[in-house]
């Protein structure tokens, strides 16, 4: 499977890549991941300092998984907001809002991170869950993200990796190309086809020294990365 490098073209085909796989997508991440994806996540969350009144933007929210515990971390007297430039996923995300009533201090916006809605130095925290790899231009982004943090403000992402490792990658490249697209295949031919995307995006995911150099070079500081689960994962932040 071949991904699109241009910015316009990506976001264009991730957003197909995307669409119809939205119902399924909670519970068999939860399948694929045996689990590990809320304990990744959590390790991200872990990084917040949670105040009252504060605001945080939860880039590629898809589902809204990371947005709406956040929400339930910040109370109501903040704001958490989720982007996403996916109709079909963001809808997903509507409808649990919908259907829970809870956490009306979220609200959901499509847009892509690379061009943000917002004025600057609005939010204290952005994140992005599992999906940075997703992005066309991250440099971009990268920039946006800065704009729109207050000063002190962190960014955060925790994202899908090639292990350094050189058996733990073999045998994870082996599991993300054949494993996970036979499992796809059996809920429906567009899981076969988001799950072929994923091991590609993972193939192609920018090491996370050069995502703390790219952050550097927007005007971050303090970058770190932390990598999960024998390397599959890694966790990056910097800060305004």
């Amino acid at each position: 499977m071949e991904i699109p490098a241009s910015f316009v073209e990506k976001a264009r085909f991730v957003g197909v890549i995307f669409t119809d796989v939205e119902k399924e997508y909670d519970a068999l991440l939860r399948m694929l991941t045996l689990g590990m994806d809320w304990t990744w996540r959590r390790r991200m969350m872990s990084k917040i300092r949670f105040a009252r009144g504060m605001r945080i933007l939860d880039l590629a929210c898809g589902t809204g998984l990371v947005t709406y515990a956040l929400a339930r971390l910040i109370g109501p007297e903040g704001l958490v907001i989720g982007l996403d430039p996916s109709m079909s996923m963001m809808g997903a995300a509507i409808r649990k809002k919908g259907s829970t009533r809870e956490s009306p201090w979220i609200e959901f916006i499509r847009a892509t991170g690379e061009f943000m809605p917002f004025r600057d130095g609005i939010f204290q925290y952005e994140t992005i869950g599992l999906a940075l790899r997703n992005f066309g231009d991250k440099s971009g982004m990268f920039t946006e993200a800065h704009r729109t943090l207050s000063n002190s403000g962190w960014f955060l992402s925790v994202d899908f990796v090639l292990p350094d490792k050189s058996l733990i990658r073999r045998l994870y490249v082996f599991h993300i190309f054949n494993v996970l697209p036979a499992i796809g295949q059996l809920v429906s031919a567009n899981w076969r086809r988001t799950l072929l995307y994923l091991a590609r995006s993972i193939q192609l995911s920018t090491p996370s020294v050069e995502i703390c150099r790219m952050l550097s070079r927007q005007g971050f500081r303090r970058t770190f990365s932390e990598k999960i689960t024998l390397g599959v994962v890694t966790l990056v932040g910097g800060h305004k």
